[in-house]
């Protein structure tokens, strides 16, 4: 079913590869009528189909994503197919316009012209490509799709920013718009750049105010360039927080909101890896589980736009991967219709959208149903059911134990989301809520495998934390429960998802990256564990001690911070797990915290971080960093007044 390409791409710098224009002709059928610069190697008519969607015609506009996947050479060793995946695919935004007219057979001419990148961010060529097929329109020549590819791979990047791994995940989970901004060789910005860059925050405050609103107008979560095309600047705004996953513009807040909004209704079919908390199980929850163990799964939107089936799939693929697993769009067929069928339902774990009605009438297509238009999730009675667990292992488990279930992380998960999606929380809100499930449904899935006593890819992986804990300055890792009895409910819990999971090329991938790919600067803890022992627990003064002194000692470097400030986003409450420190009870603790917040406060990023904080926070940071940089002038003055004296 995929659409594979037996040519290799134009040039590593291109940012186009191709440009494809399609029409409907009345006695043919859809017509593939121009590519450019070259003829993509394949079925013509597959890919004409893909970009005239069913009822093109009734639509002035539509808009429809598909991915071509090029095809590896065959006296090519092949390799991890993690490691060649990001490569190996090309996304295609297509835009259908419908012109009415007389002097067309059926009374309509129907166009489509697709751009052909090996970006994710698509959605910065929309402007552009509204452009060119109004062009197109008036001269049907391919010159229009060689000056659009001109125009496109004439934009300069060359100063983009890139990030590693732990400074995306800060942008991605928080709003500020100035975090890393000395990254980002603007002109319009140097002038700017050069002012913070030798500031100092502990001088004052709010010294640095006028700097901070002046920034304010530059958002650093996006790249500004331009676009020259037929004597027009058309700018460009590229997301530099965006992660494979994440392609185009998808809004995941309409396909959230009409499933929760959805009336609630049992499942009549049970599955192992679906319903976790049976036939009452919520179900955002099935879907979730449904691509983390990659079901079958169809978006139907009856007689909607092709765009709205689109934006769904590219949502639901984007949440559930979070920034930190992938293979989910590799799989995906954002748009499809019934002339495709036969070769979908043999695609393991698709994940595609359909406006054809039919779809819901076949459950043997399917695993999952999901209606756009309802909200409405159904089980297909004819999924495959995965064996039982045998009784060596499943954990044992108390009656009480079991009667908890309902305190699962699925629980505080739709507590959590629905309430975000129903009031409007912002979109990094709500995509850091995920993030949270997702990095907790990993972290169950460690501790069930060394619970079990297995070999694991995610225990003994330098991406997580080493076996044993070897070289630890404080102990702990992995999720953090409250008693060992929530722990035997959860893993109990999600022991058949986690089975389900663990055989699916998203594991695979994930696995490879944390041997491969993610830097870890901070290696003898784990330090999201300790943050989340701060947020959860209830502590003794020296257990929590116990964790600002380890923080103080081992995270001090920049490329440690930035780890830190990845276990911190705004929709987390940021740096207040770390701000509780500054009043601990025992003095020295307290300088441990102020020495900490000291060096989030230098950092590039940190220092935003410390900008949201409240003033009290401030004013008791200010105090005590005070006592530390001048011990003999804050003695003296104590003797005089008792009191000290912050500059505002």
């Amino acid at each position: 079913m995929f659409w594979y390409l037996s040519v290799t791409a134009n040039g590593a710098a291109e940012h186009v590869e191709y440009i494809l224009a399609a029409e409907f002709d009345v006695d043919k059928g859809p017509t593939v009528k121009y590519q450019y610069p070259k003829r993509i190697e394949g079925d013509e008519e597959l890919l004409a189909e893909l970009m005239l969607p069913d009822q093109a015609h009734a639509r002035e506009e539509d808009w429809t994503v598909f991915f071509l996947h090029k095809r590896p050479k065959a006296n090519n060793v092949r390799g991890h197919s993690a490691s060649r995946e990001h490569n190996s695919m090309l996304y295609a935004l297509n835009l259908a316009n419908t012109k009415i007219t007389s002097d067309a057979k059926r009374g309509a001419i129907v166009r489509a012209m697709a751009i052909c990148t090996r970006h994710s961010f698509i959605q910065i060529y929309k402007p552009i490509l509204l452009l060119a097929m109004t062009e197109y329109f008036d001269d049907l020549n391919i010159d229009v799709l060689k000056n659009l590819y001109q125009s496109l791979n004439a934009m300069d990047i060359s100063s983009m920013p890139s990030f590693e791994p732990y400074e995306k995940q800060i942008l991605s989970s928080n709003s500020m718009r100035n975090l890393f901004v000395e990254r980002f060789r603007v002109e319009r910005l140097q002038p700017l750049v050069e002012r913070t860059k030798g500031f100092h925050p502990h001088n004052s405050i709010f010294s640095h105010d006028s700097v901070k609103a002046s920034l304010n107008k530059y958002d650093t979560h996006f790249y500004e360039s331009k676009i020259k095309f037929n004597n027009l600047d058309i700018p460009m705004r590229i997301p530099v927080d965006s992660f494979p996953e994440y392609v185009g513009d998808p809004s995941p807040i309409l396909l959230l909101t009409t499933i929760l909004n959805a009336p609630p209704k049992s499942f009549s079919v049970l599955h192992f890896h679906l319903t976790t908390s049976g036939s009452k199980t919520h179900p955002l929850i099935v879907l979730m589980n449904a691509l983390l163990t990659e079901k079958r799964i169809v978006f139907m939107g009856p007689g909607r736009a092709a765009k709205d089936v689109v934006d769904a799939v590219l949502s639901a693929c984007s949440l559930i991967s979070s920034g930190i697993l992938r293979g989910f769009s590799h799989r995906a067929y954002p748009y499809t219709d019934l002339s495709k069928i036969d070769q979908l339902i043999h695609v393991p774990g698709y994940i595609a959208g359909v406006t054809n009605p039919a779809f819901e009438n076949h459950p043997s297509w399917w695993d999952i149903l999901c209606n756009i238009e309802t909200g409405e999730v159904r089980i297909s009675k004819f999924i495959k059911q995965p064996e039982r667990l045998s009784q060596g292992v499943a954990l044992s488990v108390s009656r009480s134990a079991v009667a908890g279930l309902g305190n699962s992380p699925d629980a505080s998960f739709i507590e959590d989301i629905k309430p975000m999606v129903l009031n409007r929380y912002g979109e990094e809100a709500i995509r850091g809520r995920f993030r949270k499930f997702i990095t907790q449904f990993i972290q169950i899935c460690a501790a069930y495998d060394e619970a079990h006593g297995m070999d694991s890819a995610l225990i003994g992986s330098p991406g997580l934390w080493p076996v044993m804990e070897q070289g630890y300055v404080i102990s702990g890792h992995g999720y953090v429960w409250a008693d060992q009895q929530q722990k035997t409910r959860d893993l109990n819990h999600y022991m058949h998802v986690i089975e389900g999971w663990k055989r699916t090329t998203n594991y695979n991938n994930y696995t490879f990256d944390l041997q491969h790919m993610v830097p870890i600067t901070v290696a003898n803890m784990d330090i999201q564990h300790q943050i989340d022992r701060l947020r959860k627990l209830r502590m003794s003064s020296s257990s929590s001690a116990e964790i600002f002194d380890a923080i103080r000692d081992v995270v001090v470097n920049p490329d440690q911070i930035t780890q830190l400030l990845a276990c911190l986003p705004q929709s987390q409450d940021g740096l207040l797990p770390i701000a509780a420190g500054l009043f601990h009870s025992h003095e020295e603790v307290r300088y441990s915290a102020a020495e900490i917040m000291n060096r989030i406060r230098d950092h590039e990023a940190g220092r935003h971080f410390y900008d949201e904080l409240g003033l009290f926070h401030k004013l008791a940071f200010e105090r005590l960093y005070r006592k530390i940089a001048e011990p003999d002038s804050w003695n003296q003055q104590s003797l005089v007044s008792g009191t000290t004296t912050v500059t505002i």
